[in-house]
């Protein structure tokens, strides 16, 4: 029983230990690029595709920089 499964960062999906696709990816809400595992490439792929597409968010509503 492995109770600290890891999960698709695309999906959601649960993934075996060893069955991940490591990749280094670019997070939102974070600055850098932070390591998360996938379920598969085409979904690495597909979060990298998702991600460009996200507009930045401003810090400041009021004057938007």
């Amino acid at each position: 029983m492995n109770l600290l499964k890891r999960k698709c960062t695309y999906c959601g999906k649960k993934i075996n230990k060893g069955e991940e696709v490591w990749e280094k990816v670019k997070i939102p809400e974070f600055i850098g690029i932070r390591l998360r595992a996938f379920c598969s490439k085409e979904h690495a792929e597909l979060y990298k595709k998702y991600v460009k597409g996200t507009p930045k968010t401003s810090s400041c509503p009021r004057c938007g920089i």
